[in-house]
This record gives C-alpha cells, structure tokens and sequence, in this order.
C-alpha cells in the first residue's frame, strides 16, 4: 500500500508539475503542445498499466482529461479514438466499483456512471470527462446524445436564470442548468478548467445549432442562437465571424441597420477578419453610403497589401481546446460571400471612385491596379470581380485624360491596341436568329463560331475605344488633326462589323443578345460627334456637320448631337434649316434630356460628359428668336 501511495503522489506530481511547464507558470522554459502531449501521454500509460482503484481514480481521469485535451488540440486522434479513450476511462470506473463485466454502449456506461455515488473530487473529474465528451458528441453532430448526457449531468441542480428572450433552445437550457462541482484546492491541475470548457460548451452549442437553422432558413431562430453563441467563450477570430453571420443574415431579413451594426462589432473585435470589411463594403454600397463604403475597401486593400498584419487563424489561446477546434464541418468560411483577392479590391475602389466623380484618387487606384495585374496571376482569385483586361485599361485611360495627364493615357490606349490587334478581323458578320434574347443564342448547339465571333467583337470594340480615348487625348491637347486621325480610326474599326438580318425586318432588335451590340452605336455616335467637334475646330464646318448628321442617324436620342447638329447649320448659314430642325425637337422635349436608361461602359462615360454642348441657352435664345421672327 505504501508504495502504491508512494506512486500515486509521484504521478500527482508528474501532472502538475507538467500543468505547470505548460502554461510556463512555474517560470520554467514553456513546453510545447506536441512535448506536453506525449508526456501526458506516457503518464496515462503508466497509470492505467495498473488495475483500476478508487483512491486512484480523480488523478487518474484528471490526466486523461489532460491528456485528451492536447490530443484534441494537436488533432493527432480521430473521433473515434478520443471517444475510446474516454470510454477506457469509464471502464476503469467501473471495474474499480467491480461492474467491469457490464457490456454497455458509451451512452448507457455514462448512465451508469453517474449513477453511482462518489466523492465530490471524483464526481469533479467525472464532469471534466463529461464536458470533453459532450463537446465531441457536438462536433459528431449527435445532438440528442449531448442533450441526454448534459440532463444527467443537471439532474437535482437548481435551474439557473432563464435563457434570453428568443432563444429557448433545450440544450442551452441543459448547459445552463448544469453547475460543475468546484474541483477545490486539494484537486489535481489541470490545463484547462471545465468552467472554461462548459463556456465554450456554449458557444459550441449555439453556434453549430445556430449554423444548422442558417442551412435550414430559419433565419430568426439562427438570429437568436448567434447572439447566445457570443455570449460564450470566444477568440477574437470566432467572434468576428459570428458577428459578421448575424450581419449576413440580418440583412437577409430586411434589417440594414442592424446588419451594419453587426458588422462594425465583428470589425471591433477583430479588425483584420476580410470577410466582415468585404461584407461591410457591400452593405455601405446597398445603403448608399459611398464614403463608408471607400473606406472599408481602403481597409481591406491595406490588409491585402500587408499580409503579415492579417490573421487567418485565432491567436493562441492560453488553454489547450478553443471552440473552433470542433467545428470543421461546415466550415464557416462557406457560409461568407467570397474573399476578393487583392487586384478585385483595387478594381472595385478605382470603379467606385470613378463612378462618384473622384477621378483623381480613381486614377491612382487604375494605376495600381494596372501594376498588380502584372504580378498577380487572375487565376489566383475566385470568381472574379474585375472585367475583362482590356476594359480596366480603358477606363484607367480615360482617366488619366480627365486629369489632362495625357502622354500616359495614349500610352495606356497603346497597350490595349498592341494587345488586341492581331485578333481584330478583316471584318467580321454576325448572323442572329429572330427574337433572341440577350445571351440566348450562345447556349445553342452550334455557337461555337458565334462564341468566337463575340470574341472577335470585342476586341474590334476594345481597339476602337482605345482610338476614341486616343482621340479625345489629342484633343485634349489642341491638336485636332491628330485626333480626327484616331478618331478616324475608330470608325474605321466599327465599319469592320456588320449584323446580318436572317429574314427580320427588324434587325436592330435581332442583335440585342449581345451587349457589345449596344456598345457598339455608341462608340460609332460618340466618335461621330467627336470629330464634327475638332472638324469645327479647323474651320471645316461642313466635314463637321455631315458627321453630326451621321451621329443622329446612329443615336437620334443624343442630346449632344442634337445641339451640335443644330449649331454647325447655324454656323454654315442654313438658318431655315436650324430652325425646322429645332421646332422638332422643341415638339419632343425628351431629345435634349439625358436618358437616365442609356447605359454605358464606365470607359466612355468621361468621354461623354467632356463633349456636352457647352452654349446650350445662347443657341436656344437664337433659335427661339429666329422662329418668332418667320
């Protein structure tokens, strides 16, 4: 007996004094996990290489409790093994209460267990056991079998204050209930206390329930079951994913602000967690808040850019097991949108400011990301945010004409021509059946030809817009024989592409199935009325006005040719002209107001806007004074 004791203080010794060099408490050099592991290991194999024995029993289930608590954390066991390790445990239990013969399954062998009348610093050890064991049936998802053992576990205690209001959830309510006996002065260490388990037992409950109802949209009741999870014992990381959750699914439910306010917490507590700023960005887009929504793209093109300042894991905890341990399936990074990768967050802060007038900082941003892309590989993102290559170009193009920073834009439109012309045809016809629709023709079984035809026609669009931005630029420097040239080129380049009619007298309908067909009238327009402009410029009105007349037949709802067409036969002295043209338009108001519906490519709309007739109420008041006069 006096050796039995003998080994039984030197094995309480061996496990504190490793507790200890665990957390580095007793001043010594930290051990590492893998080293606490496999001394925590070969101290439970000393232990139970001998029979079973109540007086043993607390030191002996503490250092399983120890042990599986590192196995768990260094996930070097299955499931099934740490389930067997703990069932090993409950069978020395037993066999120490001489019931050993009992063939029962792991649920009924806890039955049995907790049946039995032990010491409080036993019946300690046994709920440290229990808490491993619910949160191993949680992460298995047996729920029931969890709910059954916490009910053993809370039998005879005294209920706790009541669940939040909308949360009524059996298993939290179990966990509530449930009180582990203190484990006292006199109780072996260990490395994490089951207090601090039965709060990530918590957390663990809410969550996967929580998950489970998301899968399910049930949407207020996985509300109710986040917002408990957070009450629980959370690292910052998991934090911020539960908060950024309960922003996604707020949102789903009609609530904004509340999804806003959601999100700022997940940023509060974990600033560089991706997911949150990126559905942060989002939901400032939807609410129209624009400087809300450049500065979350800014913060999260600041993380991307600095890796090392992003955390993709929690910190290291202070214990062994934290609640993401158990959560592997789903993983929870599927229930957020997609991470941008670096080059779609530039895109998406250069398109924004471009898009509220911020041309300067919009600027910057094109001339980043035209950087980026050289380095970083497309193919390394997801689906991706940005549009095609060429278009990025343009639109840094144009605004680098915006800034007058001119020699670098035509130098950009270079780099789209250079890229683009080899796969430019000759010409290129475009057959397209009657009445399809936008995109419907590419899903039929011949439209392999029809694909590589669009192909082509984009890149005929690309390298026109490239001479049309080319165009303004040299305009932009008052040579306008330069920019009638590229603006020449231009046109020459959409007089390639011809739609051909398949039997429909309305063959303007037919090519609607492709948006580069809408496009394309539009460069050809704004090209027309660009160089009538620089025609007027050099004095040649009457080159001038046959290109504003060629502009209206390609858009007659342009507001800006209109008012050129009408000035050009002002200037040339065909003032009846002018003014027969100006009752119609006087008659239907709506030509010279911008169409709100016209949509174009964010690469032209500088260029637009740089060509509005500038003397609009001059020109009126004259023609207005000349028709009174008739």
């Amino acid at each position: 007996m006096a050796a039995a004791g003998d080994c039984l203080s030197l094995w309480r010794e061996e496990n504190d004094g490793l507790v200890a060099k665990s957390s580095g408490l007793d001043g010594s050099v930290k051990k590492t996990a893998q080293e606490c592991q496999l001394a925590f290991t070969k101290l439970l194999q000393k232990i139970q290489g001998l029979p079973a024995a109540l007086p043993a029993l607390t030191l002996e289930l503490t250092v399983l409790y120890n042990t599986l608590l590192f196995d768990i954390q260094q996930s070097s066991h299955s499931g099934e093994k740490l389930l067997a390790g703990i069932d090993c445990g409950l069978r020395r239990v037993l066999e120490a209460c001489g019931a050993s013969d009992l063939q029962l399954s792991l649920e009924d062998r806890w039955h049995r267990v907790l049946e039995e009348r032990f010491p409080d610093g036993l019946r300690s050890s046994l709920h440290q056991l229990a808490a491993l064991q619910g949160a191993l049936w949680l992460a298995a998802k047996h729920l029931e079998k969890a709910e059954d053992l916490f009910q053993l576990l809370s039998a005879g205690m005294s209920p706790g204050p009541s669940l939040s209001r909308g949360c009524q959830n059996r298993l939290l309510s179990l966990l509530q209930v449930w009180h582990p006996p203190d484990e006292g002065p006199s109780a072996p260490l260990t490395v994490q206390s089951v207090r601090d388990l039965k709060s990530l037992l918590w957390t663990l409950a809410a969550l996967l329930q929580g998950v489970q109802e998301l899968e399910a949209d049930d949407a207020p009741a996985d509300l109710a079951l986040l917002q408990a999870a957070t009450t629980g014992l959370c690292s910052r990381r998991l934090l911020a994913q539960i908060f950024t959750l309960m922003g996604r699914y707020s949102l789903k439910l009609g609530k904004p602000q509340v999804a806003l306010q959601h999100l700022r917490q997940a940023l509060q507590v974990d600033f560089t967690f991706l997911p949150a700023l990126h559905q942060a960005s989002l939901l400032y887009r939807q609410l129209g808040l624009l400087d809300a929504e450049l500065e979350a793209l800014e913060l999260l093109d600041q993380a991307l850019e600095d890796p090392a300042q992003v955390t993709t894991e929690s910190p290291a905890p202070h214990f062994p097991i934290q609640t993401e341990l158990f959560l592997r399936v789903p993983p929870l990074t599927a229930l957020f949108a997609p991470t941008l990768c670096p080059s779609e967050v530039k895109y998406l802060l250069a398109q924004r400011c471009l898009q509220a007038g911020r041309v300067s900082e919009a600027t910057e941003h094109y001339l980043d990301l035209l950087a980026l892309l050289q380095e970083w590989p497309l193919r390394q993102c997801g689906k991706p945010a940005l549009p095609r290559i060429p278009e990025v170009f343009l639109e840094a193009a144009s605004a680098l004409v915006d800034l007058a920073r001119l020699e670098e834009a035509v130098a950009v439109c270079e780099e789209v021509v250079a890229r683009t012309s080899e796969l430019v045809p000759k010409t290129l016809c475009i057959e397209v059946a009657l009445g399809a629709e936008e995109g419907s023709s590419l899903a039929n079984p011949h439209t392999l030809l029809q694909k590589q035809k669009r192909e082509s026609l984009r890149c005929v669009l690309w390298r026109a817009a490239a001479y049309l931005i080319q165009g303004w630029a040299w305009a932009r420097r008052g040579e306008a024989k330069e920019a009638i040239s590229y603006l020449s080129r231009c046109l020459n380049d959409l007089l390639r592409v011809h739609f051909v009619n398949t039997g429909s007298t309305e063959a303007e309908m037919e090519r609607v199935w492709v948006s580069e067909g809408k496009v394309l009238p539009q460069v050809r327009q704004l090209a027309l009325t660009g160089r009538g402009m620089q025609f007027l410029e050099l004095g040649q009105d009457k080159e001038a006005l046959r290109d504003f007349q060629h502009s209206l037949l390609v858009c007659p709802e342009s507001p800006t040719a209109h008012l050129y067409f009408l000035h050009t036969l002002w200037k040339v002295g065909r003032r009846q002209e002018a003014a027969e043209h100006w009752q119609k338009v006087h008659l239907n108001p709506v030509l010279l107001e911008e169409n709100p519906e016209r949509s174009l490519p964010l690469y032209l709309l500088l260029y637009e806007k740089q060509m509005k007739f500038p003397h609009v109420e001059s020109l009126a008041s004259r023609l207005e004074s000349f028709t009174e006069e008739l």
